[in-house]
């Protein structure tokens, strides 16, 4: 089965949704894999895949592109982006809602199946084609499962970090306070990997710049003794994907998250990691969690064991066995 990716030029977007778990399927002689950042080229592919179709350009290709099975990928609602979007730099709403939402409508009318990383992003998509929707979650490389968990040596002060896009200005401004006072309370080390979000959190953070390779990224965040993932509850928001846990989880390192969205189905409250539903539950587990070692470190491993079930390898055959199951339900052609 050959198949033939058109990708956006989200970096690591490609890389979670496409480029390691179709590559790990042609290692394992599952498929045969192409990538066109084009959106041009078919190969003479069975399987045609767009990821993040939303413009007038891209949509049009994909309407004149012709292969047996043709398949959108998409991990994020971007028929709900949110006004702190970078997007907005570069158009405005009234081009978003008159261009950019017809355009994503089309490219889905137009789909034979489409994947998606979590099942409310295959509800809020469902309404708006007849294709069937499959839900492939996001997953982790096997190696990250043998970088040692960090350890907090005695008298260390906790590190806290968070990374992450300049997606996040509401995010910050819901929990930075809480998230401040309790670094001073324990006297903390707080980490920011990407967007700088220093001046909301009030409090003095070590910035590291966003790398470009997921290697170097890894590499950011693998010494973070505890990891912070903010997040509002809105729509574009619940269709995300608990990345930013399952990474941390891959590390052995425990999470004190948002209880919105992703995250409600992923972290286990007191188990993996705490989930935070006002500020008073903020404090309480960065309090905790830098008082009592032992239960940070047991938490890190029970998260690491969670992560054990989302290994790129191990899904790569369900990436394969999902479009060889839908192109032999397409009508044969003459």
């Amino acid at each position: 089965m050959r198949v033939t990716a058109w990708r956006d030029a989200v970096e690591f977007c490609f890389l979670y949704r496409l480029g390691l778990p179709l590559n790990a399927a042609a290692d394992q002689g599952l498929l045969e894999v192409a990538f066109d950042t084009g959106w041009s080229e078919t190969g003479g592919a069975d399987v045609l895949v767009g990821q993040r179709a939303m413009s007038d350009q891209t949509v049009r290709r994909w309407r004149a592109a012709e292969a047996p099975l043709k398949v959108l990928e998409y991990d994020d609602d971007l028929l709900s982006l949110r006004a702190d979007n970078p997007a907005w730099a570069t158009i405005d709403r009234s081009v978003y809602l008159r261009e950019w939402v017809p355009a994503i409508r089309e490219a889905l009318a137009e789909a034979d199946l489409v994947t998606v990383s979590v099942p409310h992003l295959a509800e809020r998509l469902g309404e708006h084609t007849d294709a069937s929707i499959v839900v492939l979650p996001n997953t982790i490389h096997h190696s990250l499962l043998d970088v040692a968990a960090p350890v907090r040596a005695p008298g260390q002060p906790l590190r806290v970090g968070w990374a992450g896009t300049a997606t996040h200005q509401p995010d910050w401004e819901d929990n930075a306070p809480a998230v401040a006072r309790a670094l001073r309370a324990v006297d903390a080390t707080m980490v920011v990997v990407g967007a700088d979000y220093s001046s909301l959190i009030g409090y003095p953070v070590e910035v590291r710049p966003w790398e470009s390779r997921l290697t170097g990224y890894y590499q950011c965040i693998s010494d973070f003794h505890v990891a912070l993932a903010p997040l509002r509850d809105d729509e574009f928001n619940r269709c995300k994907s608990p990345l930013k846990a399952l990474e941390a989880a891959a590390l052995g390192i425990p999470v004190v998250a948002s209880a919105a969205g992703p995250y409600l189905d992923f972290v286990v409250d007191g188990e993996t990691g705490f989930l935070c539903r006002n500020r008073a539950d903020w404090e309480r587990a960065i309090r905790t969690l830098a008082r009592d070692e032992p239960l940070r470190r047991a938490m890190g491993e029970r998260a690491r064991d969670v992560a054990r079930s989302l290994v790129t390898r191990d899904w790569a055959p369900r990436w394969a066995e999902t479009y060889a199951t839908a192109l032999s339900r397409q009508p044969a052609t003459a």
